[in-house]
């Protein structure tokens, strides 16, 4: 099969060539007409195009889209001869492709459309759980005889009655063979007429096997009620085991799959019909034939990301530069985290969750608060930070002259709720002297009744919950209130761990009154009501949208700053990576912030990238995939550098991140 798939490939490129070489040549001719679109490439990703352009035209007949196919090699040669306007390819451009497009002046925009994934279905009463490339390869290769999956993992010692797959010519056969080594697949492959055959026989045969792509499979799954689900694969160099998802698949981890990008001359931007095809091609509208005929699109992130990067017509590898970021799992290495305490619960919980991935990268963490924090940075000793501001002027000069660019990443804004009961009429809004007088220590003994607090609030006997001890939100809320350098909470309470259980003592008390993060009122199912808080401009209500702009005053907003500095280490940047990626964010969605900067995050992968490769050529090896020398520069000088004159505030930050 991929001897045949050259063979083609070979034939149209030399037809291609004579095609190219005739006076009337109508490739030339279609990429030079105003109202054409020239299309040319992969046979995989074909259907895909012709499915959208078809869409397409048929709202805008004045616009002839012509889809060919010569293979992705046949179409880099015509993108880098600046004969086409679209190239289609089912992997990444090479290094020969890329340095061919820029000896002709021709830059290319990479965009990223879906993928093609193999997935390996077994019976539910299979002990198979995972394979890794090996083993797949062992199972199906042309010279395949085994019978038994001991043959494969010694543990699993059960048979293999049949393998089933669709006919050669299918998608899935198609899609295993370009990834198992070998001309084809094993000989004694069970041939079936549908995927949903496919599923069928896996789920009525105990020790069965099939082959199916990863879209067919979830038709097949989703349409009947079978005994059938699919293999994980191991990641590359790793023993993770993952699924066949579209965040693996987008973070390159699962390895039985190509992605499908689209090469855009950056040139045919300047004619409309190209520019409002593809801005059509990324909308929802758009996109869906991707799933239409048997792929899975990609994310909505990355559909964004493909439309921006059209938008600042950002040339060479983009997320080819984002699948290649693979750091080995056996990388060592200690990373360093200072900086302040309360923004340390969140950068623990993604190094948690970053760990079992990373075992011999140790991150040690100390939380000296934000000014030690920021010294430790410019002076280069530390790696990153966790704060809840941003650089001062000063502290910006002085990693300015060290040398230390930063990067600042919002991770969110948390807060403290002070809850009430519904009929208290006293708490209506208190300020937050009189936050002091209901929970500091001086309060202790003497403040029993709220006409204690206030005299123009009612002899109500008072009831004070509070959580037990080095609890976090009792700090926060103790330092926003009451005067001193170190203030400490009354201990004459009812403590209780329990927000909830603090809540239903709220409810079924009207003198009650306590208090407990955001994310926990949130959960809160108690007739309670949550009282506003005044520190001198007013009533303030403790919702998402005021802890968000910083209104509130019982919140903060924390930031990560990372040393850019630190990017040439292997085990900073396997961290950075995984905290910027969609990993990383879904770790702090679950810590109860609110206003994470999900798209600061998503320039600053960028940033990363441009740096690592940077760091690659700097060390004398050739990055894996980098971008061009202008992509390069541009995100590099978007870093939001610690100078005099552009101090890292939250104007600067901003500038930066639209800068991407």
């Amino acid at each position: 099969m991929k001897l045949l798939r050259r063979i083609i490939g070979l034939t149209v490129t030399a037809l291609i060539l004579l095609a190219t070489l005739s006076p009337n040549a109508a490739t030339l001719s279609l990429a030079q007409t105003p109202n054409a679109v020239s299309i040319d490439g992969s046979n995989i990703v074909s259907p895909i195009l012709k499915a959208i352009s078809q869409n397409y035209t048929t709202a805008h007949p004045e616009t002839k889209i012509d889809v060919a196919v010569s293979g992705t090699s046949g179409g880099f040669e015509k993108l880098c001869g600046g004969t086409l306007d679209i190239n289609m390819a089912v992997r990444a451009v090479t290094d020969t492709e890329a340095a061919a497009c820029k000896e002709k002046n021709v830059n290319f925009i990479e965009l990223l459309i879906g993928y093609d994934a193999l997935v390996v279905a077994v019976n539910n009463s299979s002990k198979a759980t995972c394979l890794s490339s090996d083993q797949l390869n062992k199972l199906l290769s042309p010279s395949s005889t085994i019978k038994s999956w001991k043959d494969i993992d010694s543990t699993i010692d059960a048979p293999i009655n049949a393998i089933y797959a669709t006919a050669p010519e299918s998608q899935a056969y198609v899609l295993a063979d370009s990834i198992v080594p070998g001309d084809k697949l094993r000989s004694d492959i069970q041939v079936v007429e549908s995927p949903s055959k496919v599923a069928q026989q896996v789920s009525s045969d105990a020790n069965g096997v099939g082959l199916l792509t990863l879209s067919d499979f979830k038709s097949a799954t989703s349409a009947q009620q079978l005994a059938v689900r699919a293999l994980k694969m191991k990641q590359t160099d790793t023993d993770t085991c993952v699924d066949a998802d579209v965040p693996s698949l987008e973070s390159a981890r699962y390895p039985a799959a190509e992605s499908l990008y689209l090469y855009v001359n950056a040139a045919s931007l300047d004619r409309k019909p190209v520019a409002d095809f593809l801005t059509y091609l990324l909308s929802r509208e758009g996109r869906a034939p991707v799933t239409n005929v048997g792929f899975i699109a990609a994310s909505d992130t990355t559909y964004d990301r493909a439309q921006n990067y059209l938008n600042t017509r950002q040339t060479g590898r983009t997320f080819s530069r984002i699948q290649s970021v693979n750091i080995p799992a056996d990388t060592a290495g200690t990373i360093t985290v200072d900086g302040s305490a309360a923004a340390y619960p969140p950068l623990k919980a993604v190094g948690d969750a970053f760990s079992p991935r990373y075992s011999k990268i140790k991150l040690t963490t100390a939380a000296y608060g934000n000014d030690a924090g920021f010294r430790d940075l410019c002076a280069n000793k530390v790696d990153m930070i966790g704060t809840t501001r941003l650089a001062t002027n000063d502290e910006a000069s002085a990693c300015q002259k060290a040398n230390v660019q930063m990067l600042n990443l919002q991770l969110g804004a948390e807060g403290v709720v002070v809850v009430a009961n519904p009929n208290n009429k006293a708490a209506q809004c208190l300020t937050t002297d009189q936050l002091a007088k209901l929970f500091g220590v001086e309060s202790e003994g003497k403040v029993k009744k709220w006409s204690d607090v206030s005299a123009d609030f009612p002899a109500t006997d008072l009831l004070i919950l509070t959580p037990g001890d080095g609890a976090w939100e009792t700090d926060f809320l103790l330092s926003k209130s009451v005067k001193a350098v170190a203030p400490v909470r009354r201990k004459d309470t009812t403590e209780n761990s329990d927000a909830l259980y603090r809540a239903a003592g709220v409810q079924n008390v009207e003198g009650a009154i306590t208090y407990m993060t955001f994310a926990e009122f949130k959960d809160v199912k108690s007739n309670v009501k949550a009282v506003p808080i005044n520190a001198g401009s007013g009533c303030v209500e403790p919702t998402e949208a005021n802890l968000k702009n910083g209104t509130y005053p019982l919140s903060q907003t924390l930031y990560a700053v990372l040393n850019v500095n630190a990017f040439t280490r292997p085990e900073v940047k396997a961290f950075v990576w995984y905290l910027l990626g969609d990993d990383g964010l879904a770790v702090l969605s679950k810590q109860g912030l609110v206003g994470t900067d999900t798209a600061g995050f998503v320039a600053a992968r960028d940033i990363a990238l441009a740096r690592f490769a940077q760091t690659s050529q700097s060390l004398g090896t050739p990055p894996a995939t980098s971008g061009t020398a202008q992509a390069t520069a541009a995100a590099t000088t978007a870093v939001p550098t610690a100078t005099p004159s552009a101090p890292s505030t939250p104007a600067a930050t901003a500038a930066a991140t639209k800068a991407q």
